[in-house]
């Protein structure tokens, strides 16, 4: 009788918000306990939903393949964010098994502390968690498969969450395909790491490998070709060149033919190569000529390397500190670009996939129109606020403050990546060069034209290969990517090698979301102001010379700095006050706008969900509202 007359009163809206929060909090219980496989990804890069690229690694596991999880229950007691974990991996894990029809065989451990579980999680090297003094537990996985290869996953590690779905399969690819395809790999860059002999100590002697190597080897067996190879390895499919420069004649007349072949080129050359000097024996003055140099290759099939170009784009431009230790500042670098997904083509099996790159002083390239039997497509280009750089202002000791001051639009989009399709006749039309030995090309048989299409990828920077670009250094040891540079260069080489189902995995744990349009407003006001600024600052700085040269000089000298000209001095720091209060004022104004859009993002993300059940709560109640009127009305008229 109470529930009646209190659903009866006309004002039922504070009933209607506490019942939706009640159902709202109800529903999350119900999903918990009864509709656990129920899953809504909301996520930007659908972090949650396995891909079409892992269900089709899954259906063509042809042998079974053991996965061994091990799981301490007593680290989730120490930290809930483990047990949560667990509960995503266990998940994904048995979605897996279902998805590659029982093909993975999912075992299940507790190794409890001092336990024979335990004891099989430190044999097969899985790193422990310290639970308490002396007691410690654990959470990873081993997998192998028939042949006893064997993959693993020392420690889950919560932060590595949004990656979760790429590791698993990565172990599955690797896992059931234990002969990987081979890649040929020539560069004058030092990617295989460096040696040098005289060094005194061994940290100096050596220099590791690139972290983009690293990942290369994890896919692919890659054969590293030398500038006196003899021959192209039989059976390769692809070859990667990186900064091609000492290439002797020999060797471009075998890539030459290997293309004509039906063979396969990725080309990463650079007009200003930043990393070229990070060998032993670099020569520091050697900088000056430091662009790539396979023009006599790429030309002749239709491409275009710029030379002496690199691009700036200030809408792209990377922040970068410059001035002294004592007194640092940040400035917009406009050599080096943060090239994000809008400026990617967005239906390309690889560049769809890729989040953000980073590149270092690139050139860009032109289709020279010279062979038309060829497909030229852009893959990643610049923004219209872009300008070509004369690469002699990017060596040795740029000026990042100059560039910016100099900067004039070119009012064009920049090719940075393209691929090339199609046809292409050979560089020694008149048949093998002159070596001086008969048996140098015995087992080749020269051809003049292209046998069957073949694919080239050619990128204009190969610095963006080097780890500092593209890798953040944390003060704990911990490295974490930046842009998907890595991802790029692995995803083409299974692109160009026919090997797709993991490109789509790669760039799905990197989200990059800035605000874009609050971006180029900034940018843009920074550089309408900068310039302004440094016109004021030049004015000024002449007076100021011209006055400390009076000061010094004698009485005769001083009474050079007319009346006029203090007056005017004064009015130019007046002028430069009002300056930089109206740039503070911009400043300050885009970061209001910036803070009101992340609250608008909070509001979404935290009240949106419990907001649309209330309203939903609320029309319903007025649709049944209508419903009993109605029904009252007939009632009445009967």
């Amino acid at each position: 009788m109470m529930l009646k007359k209190i659903l009866n009163r006309e004002n039922k809206l504070p009933i209607i918000v506490i019942l939706a929060i009640i159902s709202f909090f109800s529903f999350n219980v119900l999903n918990k306990n009864f509709f656990k496989n129920l899953r809504f990804d909301l996520t930007s890069s659908n972090v949650y939903t396995l891909s079409p690229g892992t269900g089709a690694i899954l259906k063509s596991i042809k042998e079974p393949l053991d996965f061994k999880l091990f799981y301490t229950k007593e680290i989730g007691d120490v930290n809930p964010v483990y047990q949560n974990y667990y509960d995503r991996v266990k998940e994904i894990l048995e979605q897996y098994v279902l998805l590659s029809n029982n093909k993975i065989r999912l075992k299940i451990f507790n190794p409890k502390p001092f336990s024979n579980e335990e004891d099989k999680a430190v044999e097969y090297g899985l790193q422990g968690a310290e639970i308490m003094a002396g007691v410690y537990g654990y959470f990873g996985l081993i997998a192998t498969n028939s042949t006893d290869d064997e993959e693993k996953i020392i420690f889950f590690q919560p932060d590595r969450s949004s990656f979760l779905e790429y590791d698993l399969s990565k172990i599955v690819t690797n896992l059931a395909n234990p002969n990987r395809r081979v890649v040929g790999v020539y560069s004058d860059l030092p990617i295989f790491g460096t040696f040098n002999p005289l060094a005194k100590t061994q940290d100096a002697a050596a220099a590791p490998p690139w972290a983009v190597y690293n990942q290369m080897k994890e896919f692919f067996e890659v054969k590293r070709i030398h500038e006196k190879t003899s021959s192209i390895p039989e059976g390769l499919e692809l070859l990667m060149l990186i900064h091609p420069k000492k290439i002797p004649e020999k060797l471009l007349y075998l890539i030459d033919q290997f293309v004509l072949n039906g063979g396969k080129l990725f080309v990463l050359v650079d007009p200003n190569s930043e990393t070229e000097g990070f060998t032993p024996d670099a020569n520091p003055a050697s900088q000056t000529n430091n662009s790539s140099d396979l023009k006599v290759l790429l030309e002749n099939w239709g491409i275009d390397l710029v030379e002496n170009k690199v691009v700036g784009d200030l809408l792209s431009a990377r922040r970068v500190e410059i001035g002294s230790s004592d007194q640092p500042s940040v400035t917009d670098y406009i050599a080096w670009l943060d090239i994000k997904k809008d400026h990617m083509d967005d239906k390309h099996q690889v560049t769809s996939k890729i989040q953000r790159l980073t590149f270092a002083t690139a050139g860009y390239l032109k289709n020279n129109e010279k062979n038309k039997e060829i497909d030229f497509k852009r893959l990643v280009w610049s923004t219209t606020q872009s300008m070509k750089i004369d690469a002699s202002d990017v060596k040795l000791n740029p000026d990042p403050t100059n560039l910016l001051r100099n900067f004039v639009p070119s009012n064009e989009e920049l090719t940075l990546v393209a691929e090339i399709k199609g046809k292409f006749s050979s560089n020694f039309p008149d048949g093998p060069p002159d070596t001086g030995r008969e048996d140098d090309f015995k087992d080749i048989k020269h051809t003049n034209e292209s046998i069957k299409p073949t694919t080239l990828v050619v990128s204009s920077d190969a610095d963006m290969l080097y780890d500092e670009y593209w890798l953040k250094y944390e003060q704990s040891g911990d490295v974490t990517p930046i842009a998907n540079n890595a991802d790029f260069v692995v995803n083409f080489l299974e692109y160009l090698n026919g090997t797709e189902d993991l490109i789509g995995l790669r760039g799905k744990g990197m989200s990059s979301n800035p605000f874009i349009k609050v971006e180029k407003i900034q940018k843009e006001a920074e550089q309408k102001f900068r310039s302004k600024e440094q016109e004021l600052l030049e004015k000024l700085n002449n007076y100021q010379s011209k006055l400390e040269n009076i000061q010094e000089g004698s009485n005769e000298e001083k009474s050079l700095l007319t009346e006029n000209e203090i007056l005017e001095i004064e009015k130019f720091k007046e002028e430069m006050i009002l300056v930089r209060s109206e740039l503070r004022k911009v400043q300050n104004a885009l970061r209001k706008d910036i803070e009101k859009l992340d609250s608008i993002l909070k509001f979404f993300n935290i009240f949106f969900v419990p907001i649309l059940l209330i309203i939903i709560s609320l029309i319903l109640s007025l649709v049944e509202r209508r419903k009993r009127h109605k029904k009252h009305i007939i009632r009445e008229t009967n």
